[in-house]
């Protein structure tokens, strides 16, 4: 397995606990948890102080983003780091929507970003799934 930086955005403590057992047993170990859109904008922001604090985890390759959370939601976090990625030049970083809502709506509106690349339903997560999402992503 590749080395993969990943990033979990989700306020959900058991969904994150979950996705990181998940990946570790892909062997993916280089990951940063944030608990809101807010956070993880703030994260990536600060790209100096990361980059010498983190060497291992940042910036990330990929970006697990649940849509339901609380102060800054996914698609607030989607228009954000549009911009973000471009400032910051992490141009290979992309999100994975990691979500509970299996509204066509969403994924339709989740997919309008280029940098968006796989749609993924909590509730049907499996590590052959996700396996074959590293595999492609990393």
């Amino acid at each position: 397995m590749k080395s993969v930086k990943v990033l979990i955005v989700d306020d959900s403590e058991l969904d994150r606990y979950i996705l990181r057992r998940q990946l570790k047993v892909l062997g993916v170990d280089k990951v940063e948890e944030k608990d809101d859109g807010s956070t993880a904008l703030d994260y990536l922001r600060d790209y100096e102080r990361n980059i010498r604090l983190y060497p291992d985890k940042y910036p990330p390759i990929v970006i697990f983003l649940d849509i339901n959370m609380p102060k800054v939601n996914g698609f607030d976090f989607l228009k954000e780091f549009a911009i973000l990625r471009t400032q910051l030049a992490i141009l290979s970083c992309v999100v994975v929507m990691y979500s509970s809502s299996e509204r066509r709506e969403d994924k339709e509106r989740a997919l309008k970003y280029e940098f968006v690349q796989r749609y993924l339903v909590k509730g049907e997560l499996n590590e052959g799934v996700l396996d074959e999402t590293i595999q492609a992503l990393g």
